[in-house]
């Protein structure tokens, strides 16, 4: 019998490394158990996918790992528990904040299909419904991997396997728990 590796444990406010290109840092959550997973994507140019609650211990966390690198924010979800800091993030960044339709303080609007293209990959939106209610997943091509925000954590949105099949994702960074390295597992209708 063949047994499955061992995952390290998630320690909030400590990077983990998941993949070449993405490292994970997860918010303290209630009751001392961790919260809200913020990922760094990149390593000349980075962009921070939810950067969680207005935390300063987080937010110096993020800017210690990603400093003068950090050239965008985005957001799954506008509620407060991923987007809260992102407006300080980016006074403390000088970081282009792209953020679904109606976040005040955003410099430019999400859309489906929306790119980001940095020196050494892409990154693009998938609105989780039409995009009207602000929440959205984003691949990272070069690794196809979805980075879901919590979208995917009860459930698969029906129509979202269907959305991302072209990129042929391979793994999945959820907003809460591990990093997936089997997505066919999640995504198979």
């Amino acid at each position: 019998m063949i047994e499955e590796p061992q995952l390290p444990p998630i320690i909030p406010g400590v990077a983990r490394a998941l993949s070449p290109l993405v490292r994970r840092i997860t918010c303290q959550g209630d009751n001392g158990e961790p919260g809200l997973n913020t990922y760094l994507v990149g390593i000349d140019e980075i962009v921070i996918i939810d950067p969680g609650p207005l935390d300063d211990g987080h937010l110096d966390v993020l800017c210690g790992c990603g400093g003068d690198r950090i050239r965008w924010i985005v957001l799954t979800d506008t509620h407060e528990s991923y987007s809260a800091g992102a407006r300080s993030l980016k006074e403390r960044t000088g970081a282009e904040l792209l953020a679904p339709p109606g976040f005040d303080g955003a410099d430019d609007v999400l859309g489906d299909g929306y790119k980001i293209d940095a020196t050494e990959f892409r990154i693009t939106a998938v609105a989780i419904n039409d995009g009207a209610d602000g929440r959205y997943s984003f691949v990272l091509e070069q690794e196809r991997t979805l980075i879901t925000g919590d979208h995917c954590h009860e459930s698969v949105p029906s129509h979202l396997p269907e959305k991302v099949k072209s990129f042929r994702i391979k793994a999945i960074a959820p907003g809460h728990g591990q990093y997936i390295e089997n997505a066919k597992a999640v995504l198979a209708p």
